[in-house]
């Protein structure tokens, strides 16, 4: 597609004129969502209090609906291949920009899915006045993403759109399914598990 080959000229042009300067902290964005670990660890930390549980559990189920899809589901279907196994010309790109291999279909992007489903549904599940700085740091930080996939040459730019619309769904559809969750608990609130996964506050203890 046009909008890719624009797109990926762009960051070679970037990783060009950078002159691999950009590549180690680019590596580093990309890892952070390789298979999700960051974003995971940061919602585990966020059930572990009673005020932010329901977040930190949305987004799991968030991350792990948009696996099913994009990796499971998606990906064998479309059966894409990464911009480096597609031309001997985004080889080239993908061989000054490191050579980083990786594995699997391009179409959607696990990282860019992972990175979105974490946000999203960090942003529809917050506070009112937290969203205002949530929805600028997500920005930034969805976009260093899809920047990352697509310069290591990894994903076209397409590839982490669909990922994007893929996350907005799952987030929507966790924020449904956990509010289900909650409610039922609350109907049983005196039985000793439902109380447990309602009251249990391990930061508040440990103040």
């Amino acid at each position: 597609m046009l909008i890719d080959e624009i797109w990926i000229g762009f960051v070679h042009n970037l990783c060009v004129i950078g002159g691999g300067f950009f590549t180690p902290f680019l590596r580093t964005v990309s890892f952070l969502a390789e298979k999700g670990w960051f974003f995971l660890l940061i919602s585990f930390i966020l059930i572990l209090s009673k005020k932010t549980r329901w977040i930190g559990i949305t987004i799991i189920l968030s991350i792990f609906m948009s696996f099913v899809l994009s990796s499971l589901l998606i990906k064998p279907f479309v059966m894409r291949l990464r911009p480096y196994e597609s031309s001997k010309l985004f080889q080239d790109y993908w061989e000054m920009a490191g050579a980083f291999p990786d594995t699997g279909y391009s179409m959607p992007s696990g990282h860019t899915a992972a990175c979105a489903s974490f946000f999203i549904s960090l942003i529809i599940t917050c506070k009112k006045k937290y969203k205002s700085i949530i929805i600028r740091i997500s920005i930034i930080f969805t976009f260093l993403m899809i920047l990352s996939r697509t310069y290591l040459m990894h994903h076209y730019l397409t590839d982490c759109i669909v990922s994007i619309f893929l996350s907005i769904i799952t987030s929507y559809f966790a924020k449904i399914i956990v509010k289900m969750i909650y409610k039922f608990c609350k109907s049983y609130e005196d039985i000793g598990l439902f109380n447990f996964i309602l009251n249990f506050d391990l930061i508040k203890k440990n103040k």
